[in-house]
């Protein structure tokens, strides 16, 4: 008798293991991530710590496309750089055109500034960032691509991040997590996605309502003339998308080559659309920049 109990405790504690390790990696699965996890398979997605650690500036330029979608689709073709060094980063985008001759976004490490074209007006962008300037001074345009970026920079920037779980974003599932200044208050919220399998940063959006002074537009023929985005008026809704894909290894460092942005303004009875393409031709870890560089008004 004692020898039967003993054999069915034994067998139940082997069931009991068995079960335990079936359901193991379910368990696993669902555990929550935290966002300290998040971040931390971030970097490593990035390089190694001393990959990362051993960059401090970078050039990147390439072929730029701008479309813009007011009622029909204006096509034009330019030259994008990015530069930063620490926190400082400069975002230039140029084209041949006099009415739109491209976007200059900066910081120089204290304050922001963005471009204002040869008629004395700020592009529908510019315009924008210049109201709410969070995307410039955090490090968060052109992500990873830049040594600003906030998550390569927690020490110092010290963001409120929060972990918001899986979303699906077309038709992928992402890692979500909204991002706040550590200070101070603002109309945009931003969240960041982050790909499930590699933890690389694939998308940011800001979103803004409101009603700030915007700039002038394009029009389809690349002329001025058309709608000008300075006449929207009343209450909008403003909408920044990034994508990043195409990811390669540069110097140990896993970063992306194809980078789009998108603008999109929507008020009760306008949309209006504007897209930014770019492949990145080269990228450099070699090339330093002068302080000047990072102050819009200084040449490139």
């Amino acid at each position: 008798m004692i020898s039967m109990k003993r054999s069915v405790r034994l067998a139940l504690s082997a069931s009991v293991f068995a079960f335990a390790l079936l359901f193991q990696p379910v368990f696993s699965q669902n555990k929550k991530l935290t966002i300290d996890e998040l971040v931390a398979r971030h970097l490593d997605s990035i390089g190694k710590a001393e990959a990362r650690a051993a960059v401090a500036s970078r050039g990147v330029n390439g072929p730029v496309q701008m479309a813009s979608r007011i009622g029909r689709t204006a096509n034009l073709e330019g030259k994008c750089v990015l530069v930063s060094s620490g926190s400082k980063m400069r975002f230039s985008l140029r084209f041949s055109s006099q009415s739109y001759p491209g976007e200059q976004l900066a910081f120089d490490g204290t304050k922001s500034s963005t471009g204002i074209s040869p008629s004395g007006q700020r592009s529908a962008l510019c315009a924008l960032l210049n109201r709410e300037d969070l995307p410039l001074k955090e490090g968060l345009i052109g992500g990873v691509l830049s040594t600003a970026w906030p998550l390569l920079r927690l020490a110092q920037q010290q963001p409120k991040l929060d972990y918001r779980g899986m979303t699906k974003v077309d038709g992928r599932q992402l890692h979500e997590v909204s991002y706040r200044q550590k200070k101070g208050t603002t109309e945009m919220r931003v969240s960041l996605y982050f790909e499930p399998e590699t933890f690389r940063h694939l998308r940011t959006k800001y979103q803004m309502e409101g009603a700030p002074e915007m700039g002038s537009g394009v029009n389809t023929q690349g002329t001025r003339g058309g709608r000008d985005s300075g006449e929207l008026g009343g209450d909008s809704r403003y909408e920044i998308i990034e994508v990043f894909d195409d990811f390669k290894v540069v110097d140990g460092l896993t970063l992306p080559h194809k980078y789009k942005m998108q603008l999109s303004i929507q008020t009760a009875n306008s949309s209006i659309i504007y897209d930014w393409s770019l492949a990145v031709e080269q990228l450099s870890h070699k090339e330093s920049f002068e302080d000047q560089i990072f102050k819009i008004g200084a040449g490139m």
